[in-house]
């Protein structure tokens, strides 16, 4: 997935003249208060809010994360500008804003998120990282197949057994397979399937399983993207945003996640992950 320079610099260039008071313009300017970044208390969501903070600092503002009640608490931090940067997923801001929405390809999934957005709301490019559920198979399930595709298990789905991440929707991932593979897993037996969100991976599933791609674009697309307040990012901070969305990725934001979910502190995760960077 491409991402775009320049759509990032006219987006930022926007919120400039939609600005506020607290707002800095390029060189030699202040801002009045820290830059928040909302952190919606899920690992993978504390370790994207110290990246993003981290990232900005690095870019010449001062930024700090603040934990909020869960994505409905991020968005109304949104509403009343005391948040400035919400970083999470397409799908996973979609279902929250347009949950009538049945876009399901990366694409159309971004396209619907972005005309659901309320005038004071925006979202920069999309990032290489993902966050939606993937399906893996054992091994020796996955030798059989012809492919690791998700149309190739389609015709062994009956005789397979299932278990799904608790922090999958299973009800919206089995209607998805049914839909797009005619896919429909038996109800019970030996696990051969593991169904779980893709930065859990490495925490969760067995290092020998085999992913199958989603070649139909069946599941809902969860890419990264930060939802920001017009008016509290400036287009002096193209870069550090840009490092994020061109260089993380599900393999390396999983990774962190694991790391914190060890104990490890974020902040110091996130920063060990930015000093690998060019700012």
């Amino acid at each position: 997935m491409q991402v775009c320079r320049s759509a990032v610099a006219a987006l930022l260039a926007a919120s400039v003249v939609a600005g506020c008071s607290s707002t800095g313009g390029p060189e030699g300017t202040t801002r009045s208060q820290p830059l928040v970044v909302a952190d919606t208390g899920t690992p993978v969501q504390t370790v994207l809010a110290h990246l993003y903070a981290d990232a900005l600092s690095r870019g010449g503002a001062a930024a700090r994360v603040d934990t909020v009640d869960g994505l409905p608490g991020a968005l109304a931090g949104l509403d009343d500008a005391s948040v400035a940067l919400v970083p999470g997923f397409t799908g996973s801001f979609l279902a929250q804003l347009d949950p009538s929405s049945a876009a399901r390809a990366p694409e159309d999934v971004y396209a619907d998120l972005a005309r659901a957005l309320p005038e004071w709301l925006a979202v920069t490019d999309q990032g290489l990282a993902e966050n939606g559920p993937t399906v893996s198979v054992t091994a020796a399930a996955g030798s059989a197949l012809p492919e690791a595709t998700l149309s190739a298990l389609s015709p062994q789905c009956s005789r397979l057994s299932a278990a799904v991440d608790p922090a999958v929707d299973a009800s919206a991932v089995t209607r998805a397979l049914a839909e797009s593979y005619d896919c429909a897993f038996a109800p019970a037996g030996p696990t051969e399937v593991t169904i779980v969100r893709a930065t859990d991976r490495v925490a969760v599933v067995d290092a020998t399983d085999v992913v199958l791609a989603d070649d139909r674009d069946g599941l809902t697309a969860d890419v990264l993207v930060p939802l920001v307040r017009k008016g509290s990012v400036d287009e002096t901070l193209d870069r550090p945003l840009q490092i994020i969305a061109g260089e993380l990725t599900t393999a390396d934001l999983a990774e962190m996640v694991d790391r914190v979910r060890g104990g490890e502190d974020p902040g110091a995760v996130a920063a060990s992950w930015l000093g690998t960077q060019s700012f």
